[in-house]
């Protein structure tokens, strides 16, 4: 079950206050537009606090970063628009 879960970057808060600095934002500024606190920023950027997800999203939407650890592309193969989709009826046997 956890396996699957999002694992956040050992360097988040670099990524979150490089991303934030290069578009010329400021902390208060960033915290308006994701219509948060500016403590909540702050916090972020020193590495005190882990970001929730919900807080995570959307940072990395609005700077255009990834804060997860390994990122890949590999979940493009899970979906379903694969013309080898298996059903039940392929892997079940009847006994008649």
């Amino acid at each position: 079950m956890f396996d699957d879960m999002d694992e956040i970057a050992t360097d988040y808060d670099d990524r979150i206050r490089q991303a934030r600095e290069s578009r010329g934002m400021s902390q208060e500024e960033l915290a308006q537009s994701l219509n948060e606190k500016a403590s909540l920023i702050r916090k972020l950027e020193r590495g005190d606090i882990m970001p929730p997800d919900s807080v995570r999203k959307k940072i990395e939407r609005k700077l255009d970063i990834s804060l997860v650890e390994g990122e890949s592309d590999d979940d493009s193969e899970w979906s379903g628009g694969g013309s080898t989709t298996t059903t039940l009826g392929d892997v079940v046997k009847r006994k008649d």
